[in-house]
């Protein structure tokens, strides 16, 4: 006597293959979105800090006459 087989799942159609592309493609705009959402958001942090940075100690005090000719 023959034991029946493990069942399988059946293969996927041409509609769950076209439709698994169009999931990774959308996941992976999304994720690029993303991450230039979060690099946008660090310059303006960044921004924000030099400018309060500067406000607060003065534009003579944080920018020496010469400081370039220093290196």
């Amino acid at each position: 006597m023959k034991r029946a087989e493990a069942p399988r799942a059946p293969k996927a159609g041409a509609g769950v293959v076209r439709a698994a592309e169009e999931r990774r493609v959308l996941l992976a705009a999304r994720e690029a979105l993303e991450r230039r959402s979060l690099v946008r958001g660090l310059m303006v942090l960044a921004v924000v800090v030099l400018v309060f940075s500067v406000a607060r100690a003065g534009w003579g005090r944080a920018f020496v006459p010469g400081w370039w000719k220093q290196w």
